[in-house]
Protein backbone atom coordinates (compact mmCIF):
# COMPACT_ATOMS: atom_id res chain seq x y z
CA UNK A 1 0.00 0.00 0.00
CA UNK A 2 2.64 2.06 0.66
CA UNK A 3 4.54 1.92 -2.08
CA UNK A 4 1.04 2.52 -4.39
CA UNK A 5 0.62 5.90 -2.46
CA UNK A 6 4.59 6.75 -3.13
CA UNK A 7 4.19 5.75 -6.77
CA UNK A 8 1.20 8.24 -6.86
CA UNK A 9 2.52 10.60 -5.11
CA UNK A 10 5.74 10.74 -7.71
CA UNK A 11 3.09 10.42 -10.84
CA UNK A 12 1.37 13.52 -9.02
CA UNK A 13 4.67 15.47 -8.94
CA UNK A 14 5.33 14.69 -12.27
CA UNK A 15 2.72 16.03 -13.81
CA UNK A 16 2.67 19.03 -11.98
CA UNK A 17 5.78 19.58 -13.15
CA UNK A 18 4.74 19.09 -16.85
CA UNK A 19 2.39 20.90 -15.83
CA UNK A 20 3.96 24.17 -14.58
CA UNK A 21 6.80 23.78 -17.92
CA UNK A 22 3.93 23.68 -20.49
CA UNK A 23 2.35 27.11 -18.26
CA UNK A 24 5.77 28.73 -18.23
CA UNK A 25 6.52 27.50 -22.23
CA UNK A 26 2.93 29.29 -23.53
CA UNK A 27 3.61 32.47 -21.71
CA UNK A 28 6.80 32.69 -23.34
CA UNK A 29 5.49 32.12 -26.91
CA UNK A 30 2.77 34.67 -26.03
CA UNK A 31 4.91 36.92 -24.77
CA UNK A 32 6.39 37.62 -28.01
CA UNK A 33 2.37 38.48 -29.65
CA UNK A 34 0.75 40.32 -26.85
CA UNK A 35 0.26 44.20 -28.01
CA UNK A 36 0.03 47.73 -25.76
CA UNK A 37 -3.52 46.62 -25.04
CA UNK A 38 -2.91 43.23 -23.84
CA UNK A 39 -4.40 41.93 -27.07
CA UNK A 40 -2.86 39.08 -29.13
CA UNK A 41 -1.46 40.47 -32.00
CA UNK A 42 -2.04 37.73 -34.75
CA UNK A 43 -5.50 38.10 -36.08
CA UNK A 44 -7.70 34.97 -37.33
CA UNK A 45 -5.76 31.83 -36.43
CA UNK A 46 -8.41 29.64 -37.04
CA UNK A 47 -9.28 31.31 -39.63
CA UNK A 48 -6.50 31.38 -41.45
CA UNK A 49 -6.13 26.98 -40.71
CA UNK A 50 -9.32 26.98 -42.83
CA UNK A 51 -7.61 29.43 -46.20
CA UNK A 52 -8.46 27.04 -49.37
CA UNK A 53 -5.46 25.38 -50.21
CA UNK A 54 -5.70 27.02 -53.55
CA UNK A 55 -5.88 30.41 -52.38
CA UNK A 56 -2.59 31.42 -53.47
CA UNK A 57 -2.56 29.81 -56.44
CA UNK A 58 -5.45 32.07 -57.56
CA UNK A 59 -3.47 35.19 -57.49
CA UNK A 60 0.38 33.70 -58.04
CA UNK A 61 1.63 36.33 -61.05
CA UNK A 62 5.79 35.61 -60.25
CA UNK A 63 6.15 37.49 -63.50
CA UNK A 64 3.22 40.28 -63.82
CA UNK A 65 2.27 38.88 -67.06
CA UNK A 66 -1.16 40.76 -66.60
CA UNK A 67 0.97 43.99 -66.51
CA UNK A 68 -0.38 45.55 -63.55
CA UNK A 69 2.72 46.25 -62.18
CA UNK A 70 2.60 44.27 -59.26
CA UNK A 71 4.31 40.50 -59.15
CA UNK A 72 3.62 38.12 -56.61
CA UNK A 73 5.03 34.53 -56.16
CA UNK A 74 4.05 31.51 -54.14
CA UNK A 75 6.42 30.35 -51.30
CA UNK A 76 6.95 26.75 -50.85
CA UNK A 77 8.08 25.28 -47.96
CA UNK A 78 8.68 21.30 -46.72
CA UNK A 79 6.05 19.53 -45.07
CA UNK A 80 7.58 15.90 -44.24
CA UNK A 81 9.01 15.59 -47.11
CA UNK A 82 6.34 17.05 -49.32
CA UNK A 83 6.53 20.99 -50.52
CA UNK A 84 3.31 22.58 -49.25
CA UNK A 85 2.32 26.53 -49.91
CA UNK A 86 3.34 28.55 -46.86
CA UNK A 87 0.69 31.06 -45.24
CA UNK A 88 2.33 31.95 -42.11
CA UNK A 89 4.51 34.49 -41.17
CA UNK A 90 5.85 37.61 -42.38
CA UNK A 91 8.78 35.82 -45.26
CA UNK A 92 6.19 32.96 -45.29
CA UNK A 93 8.66 30.53 -43.42
CA UNK A 94 5.42 28.03 -42.86
CA UNK A 95 2.95 26.08 -44.29
CA UNK A 96 1.28 25.12 -40.88
CA UNK A 97 1.40 26.55 -37.75
CA UNK A 98 3.12 24.18 -35.89
CA UNK A 99 5.73 24.34 -38.56
CA UNK A 100 5.88 28.46 -37.67
CA UNK A 101 6.08 27.80 -33.94
CA UNK A 102 9.03 25.23 -34.06
CA UNK A 103 10.89 27.96 -36.39
CA UNK A 104 9.71 30.83 -33.60
CA UNK A 105 10.55 28.71 -31.13
CA UNK A 106 14.05 27.81 -32.10
CA UNK A 107 14.81 31.65 -32.96
CA UNK A 108 13.63 32.67 -29.61
CA UNK A 109 15.30 29.68 -27.27
CA UNK A 110 11.86 28.43 -26.41
CA UNK A 111 11.99 24.61 -26.73
CA UNK A 112 8.73 22.80 -28.03
CA UNK A 113 9.51 19.06 -27.40
CA UNK A 114 6.65 17.16 -27.85
CA UNK A 115 3.48 17.47 -30.12
CA UNK A 116 1.50 17.46 -27.10
CA UNK A 117 2.90 21.31 -26.12
CA UNK A 118 2.36 22.51 -29.65
CA UNK A 119 -0.59 21.51 -29.65
CA UNK A 120 -1.31 23.36 -26.77
CA UNK A 121 0.46 26.21 -27.43
CA UNK A 122 -2.04 26.73 -30.83
CA UNK A 123 -4.97 26.20 -28.82
CA UNK A 124 -3.50 28.99 -26.18
CA UNK A 125 -3.29 31.37 -29.51
CA UNK A 126 -6.15 30.19 -31.14
CA UNK A 127 -8.64 31.42 -27.92
CA UNK A 128 -6.87 34.42 -27.72
CA UNK A 129 -6.46 35.33 -31.15
CA UNK A 130 -8.99 38.07 -32.34
CA UNK A 131 -11.45 37.23 -35.31
CA UNK A 132 -11.30 38.81 -38.35
CA UNK A 133 -13.11 41.71 -39.17
CA UNK A 134 -13.76 43.75 -42.19
CA UNK A 135 -11.34 47.17 -42.23
CA UNK A 136 -14.55 49.02 -43.68
CA UNK A 137 -16.64 50.37 -41.93
CA UNK A 138 -18.73 51.99 -44.60
CA UNK A 139 -18.73 51.95 -48.72
CA UNK A 140 -17.01 55.13 -48.88
CA UNK A 141 -14.04 53.70 -47.24
CA UNK A 142 -14.12 50.50 -49.43
CA UNK A 143 -14.51 52.56 -52.66
CA UNK A 144 -11.35 54.88 -51.19
CA UNK A 145 -9.47 51.19 -50.85
CA UNK A 146 -10.05 50.23 -54.01
CA UNK A 147 -9.13 53.49 -56.01
CA UNK A 148 -5.78 53.51 -54.32
CA UNK A 149 -5.18 50.41 -56.06
CA UNK A 150 -4.57 48.49 -52.69
CA UNK A 151 -6.54 45.36 -54.22
CA UNK A 152 -3.75 44.67 -56.54
CA UNK A 153 -1.96 42.59 -53.00
CA UNK A 154 -4.87 42.91 -50.61
CA UNK A 155 -7.23 41.22 -52.21
CA UNK A 156 -10.89 41.46 -51.74
CA UNK A 157 -11.48 37.99 -52.75
CA UNK A 158 -13.67 35.92 -49.45
CA UNK A 159 -14.06 32.15 -48.33
CA UNK A 160 -16.57 30.61 -46.08
CA UNK A 161 -15.38 29.96 -42.27
CA UNK A 162 -17.94 29.18 -39.99
CA UNK A 163 -20.80 30.14 -42.18
CA UNK A 164 -19.61 33.97 -42.63
CA UNK A 165 -17.63 35.00 -45.50
CA UNK A 166 -14.58 36.26 -44.31
CA UNK A 167 -12.08 38.99 -46.15
CA UNK A 168 -8.26 38.23 -45.63
CA UNK A 169 -7.12 41.18 -47.71
CA UNK A 170 -4.46 39.32 -48.64
CA UNK A 171 -3.32 37.28 -50.93
CA UNK A 172 -0.57 35.35 -49.25
CA UNK A 173 2.41 35.91 -51.83
CA UNK A 174 5.47 36.93 -51.55
CA UNK A 175 6.07 40.45 -52.76
CA UNK A 176 9.60 42.35 -53.27
CA UNK A 177 9.19 45.81 -52.18
CA UNK A 178 12.24 46.99 -54.14
CA UNK A 179 14.62 48.69 -52.10
CA UNK A 180 18.25 47.26 -52.46
CA UNK A 181 18.19 45.87 -49.18
CA UNK A 182 14.79 44.25 -48.84
CA UNK A 183 13.75 40.65 -48.72
CA UNK A 184 10.34 39.45 -50.27
CA UNK A 185 7.35 40.23 -47.88
CA UNK A 186 3.99 38.54 -47.86
CA UNK A 187 1.09 40.97 -48.02
CA UNK A 188 0.18 41.57 -44.56
CA UNK A 189 -3.47 40.59 -43.92
CA UNK A 190 -5.49 43.73 -42.61
CA UNK A 191 -8.27 41.90 -41.27
CA UNK A 192 -9.04 42.67 -37.93
CA UNK A 193 -7.38 46.57 -38.52
CA UNK A 194 -10.83 48.06 -38.91
CA UNK A 195 -9.47 50.68 -36.30
CA UNK A 196 -5.67 51.03 -37.15
CA UNK A 197 -6.06 50.99 -40.94
CA UNK A 198 -7.93 54.51 -41.42
CA UNK A 199 -5.49 56.22 -38.91
CA UNK A 200 -2.01 55.76 -40.22
CA UNK A 201 -0.22 58.79 -41.73
CA UNK A 202 -0.75 57.48 -45.36
CA UNK A 203 -4.72 57.19 -44.88
CA UNK A 204 -5.08 60.81 -43.28
CA UNK A 205 -3.01 62.35 -46.34
CA UNK A 206 -4.91 59.99 -49.25
CA UNK A 207 -7.81 58.67 -48.00
CA UNK A 208 -9.26 61.50 -46.03
CA UNK A 209 -9.51 63.83 -49.05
Amino acid sequence: MQRLILAACLLATHALANAASTDQTIRACLSCHIDEAGKLDIVGIKALDALPPDWQMRFEDAFDMDSDGVAGRLQFVSGHGQPLIAKWGSNLAAARFEDFALIASAAHAVPLESDAIIKTVKQAFAARSPSPTSPFATERERGRFDAQGCPLCHVTETFEFEGQDVMPLSDFLLHDMGGPNDKPKRTKPLWGYSQSLWQTAHAQRNWNK
